[in-house]
C-alpha cells in the first residue's frame, strides 16, 4: 500500500497509542509488525525533515526550537512540501475495524489511522 510521508507520522502516533491497548494477540501481533513498518519509514522521513531544518537554520533558541532564516522560508516551505507529498509503499495488511472492537478508542487515534483501517478510507 502506498501513503504519503505526511500520513507516516499521523500513523505512528495513532498506532503508538492503540498499541498501548490490551488486543486479541492477533491483533496486537499485527500492529506490532504494521507499528515497526511505519517506524522504520519515519527514521527516513524524521532524517530528512532534520537536514533540511539544519539547511535553513539562521539559529538555535533557548526553547529547543530553531530560528530559520527568514528569507530562505519559501525554499524552506517548498521543500517541506514536497518531502510531505512523497509517496512510500508499506507492505502491511490493513487493520479490520472489527478487530478494534474490543478496545475503547478515540475518534482522533482512528482519525490518525484512517490510512490503514480498511473501510477507513471515504
Amino acid at each position: 500500500m502506498k501513503v504519503k510521508v505526511s500520513d507516516i507520522f499521523d500513523l505512528k502516533e495513532g498506532l503508538t497509542t492503540i498499541s498501548e491497548k490490551e488486543l486479541p494477540v492477533g491483533v496486537a501481533f499485527k500492529i506490532q509488525r504494521i507499528n515497526r513498518v511505519v517506524g522504520e519509514e519515519l527514521k527516513t522521513a524524521q532524517g530528512l525533515r532534520t537536514k533540511l531544518v539544519q539547511k535553513y537554520k539562521e539559529k538555535d533558541l533557548e526553547d529547543g526550537r530553531v530560528k530559520l532564516k527568514e528569507d530562505k522560508l519559501e525554499e524552506f516551505n517548498k521543500e517541506m512540501d514536497e518531502l510531505s507529498a512523497q509517496e512510500v509503499k508499506l507492505d502491511i495488511e490493513k487493520i479490520k475495524v472489527e478487530d478494534l472492537s474490543s478496545i475503547s478508542v478515540t475518534p482522533k487515534s482512528l482519525g490518525l489511522i484512517d490510512t490503514i483501517l480498511e473501510g477507513g478510507e471515504q
